[in-house]
Formats: C-alpha cells, structure tokens, sequence
C-alpha cells in the first residue's frame, strides 16, 4: 500500500510543478507583453472595440432597438466621429449644416437601399430630408436592427484596420482564433 501511496504522492508534485511552471511561463509572458508598448495600445484598443461593440450589440438584441437610418448615415460617414477625449469632432450645427447639403440625402439612401437590399424608391417615400419619420411601422425595428448589426460591424473593421499587422496577428492569437507566427 505504501508504495501505491508513494507513486500518487509523486504524480500529484509532479501535477503541481507542472501548474506551477505553467502559471510562471504565463507570469512572464504577461510582463513581457506589459512591457511591449505595441501590445499595451493594441489591449487598449481591443478593449476599445469589444467595449463598442459590446454596447451596439447590448443596444441591437438585448434592448431590441437599433440605429437609426439618419443617425447610421451619421456614424457612418463620420459626422458623429470623436476625439481621443470622447469630445465630438463636429457640432451639432455643422452636422445638420451638412445633412443639408446637396447629395447628402441621395448619398444615405443608396447606402441605405445596399446594406437593406431594398429599391431606392422605397427609401425615398420615408420622408423629406434624412429625418425619415415615414418608415413602415412593420419594418421598422427589423430595419434599424439591422442596421445596428452592420455599424457594429463597422467600428469593428475600422479598428482592426488601425493596428498593424503584427499588431492583429497576436490580438488574434490571444483570441484563440489565430497562430502565432
């Protein structure tokens, strides 16, 4: 009986130096990459996008609303962009300066009729200007959903096109999603 006790005291040191070298390894990878300014702005920024997206998505399914179609035009051509302070590039009178520009309304309906793949003419019958207020009431929230899905989507890619490549591949490999290369 000793000896079977013996050989699984010797199997469960050998368990806890192995989780103990593992936790150390793991340890150090994680100093080294705090000390890694590259990887320090691109966890920054990947807590940037998952924080963004997490909330368009809360918005989208948990509180089944959406954008919308005039404030996604917004976002989506960048008039409601923000500074590193969270302080808005545009005031509120440049933007609507802007929606009132020619081309502007045409510029948001096409985008819109692609991304919904509906005719143009159909937008067109949502009202004057980019207010939209005559959407169907039946379509209505199955629209602006989807249109809070595809901004998600957005401020996703454009923040993975900000960091480099080396920058991705380790953010995606932390992920569990990629190899490091």
């Amino acid at each position: 009986m000793s000896s079977g006790s013996n050989v699984e005291q010797k199997q469960a040191e050998y368990s806890n130096y192995k989780k103990l070298e593992f936790t150390q390894t793991n340890n150090i990878s994680y100093l080294d990459n705090q000390r890694d300014p590259v990887y320090f702005k691109t966890k920054i920024r990947h807590e940037k996008i998952t924080k963004a997206t997490n909330d368009i998505l809360k918005i989208c399914i948990t509180d089944r609303r959406g954008l919308h179609p005039r404030e996604f035009c917004r976002r989506w051509f960048g008039l409601e962009q923000v500074n590193e302070y969270g302080k808005p590039h545009y005031t509120e009178d440049y933007i609507l300066a802007m929606e009132s520009e020619h081309g502007y309304r045409e510029k948001c309906i096409n985008l819109i009729a692609k991304i919904l793949k509906i005719k143009p003419n159909t937008i067109h019958r949502w009202g004057k200007g980019v207010e939209f207020d005559k959407i169907p009431a039946d379509k209505r929230l199955q629209y602006e959903i989807y249109l809070g899905y595809v901004d998600s989507l957005r401020v996703f890619s454009m923040t993975l096109a900000e960091l480099d490549k080396n920058s991705v591949s380790k953010l995606l490999y932390q992920l569990g999603i990629g190899s490091q290369n």
